[in-house]
């Protein structure tokens, strides 16, 4: 199951990529050669680009492909280090289970706005940080318990 889901958020970047660099090139095109603009290019570009950092930053966590400084990880000795490591992970754990919380909140309160142009409503655009914080948080429980099997058996 995870695997389809690994699949389906890496199809949904490709995506959405394809659909920033679409909806920019279209309003450039549009613009300068036509002298006129498509008012709807400009907020489907900002949704993507946003949903595209969100769903690249749950990519990021499964792979564990985010930025790490680990000065201090290489010069500890070896349990400060993995405890340093935990803690770490603990931290970021909470932060996104906030990021979760809050954002469910967010997406309650933002109901009935709806965007300028395409007047889709916000809920559907700000349900992306509950969504992917959840995906966040549940990648890196299963992370942690497989680097506490690893370091237990291995």
């Amino acid at each position: 199951m995870l695997r389809a889901l690994d699949r389906l958020l890496k199809f949904l970047l490709t995506f959405l990529i394809g659909l920033l660099t679409v909806s920019v090139f279209l309003q450039v095109l549009i613009r300068f050669v036509f002298k006129y603009p498509l008012p709807w290019t400009e907020e489907v570009s900002r949704l993507a680009f946003v949903y595209s950092i969100f769903v690249g930053a749950a990519i990021a966590v499964r792979e564990k492909t985010h930025l790490n400084v680990d000065f201090l990880l290489v010069v500890l000795p070896a349990g400060l280090a993995r405890a340093l490591k935990l803690v770490g992970t603990v931290l970021v754990g909470i932060f996104l289970a906030v990021m979760t919380w809050q954002g469910i909140v967010f997406v309650r309160a933002t109901g009935v706005q709806v965007t300028p142009v395409m007047q889709v409503p916000f809920r559907y655009l700000y349900l992306v940080i509950p969504s992917c914080g959840g995906l966040m948080l549940l990648y890196l429980i299963l992370g942690s318990i497989d680097e506490f099997r690893k370091g237990r058996t291995g």
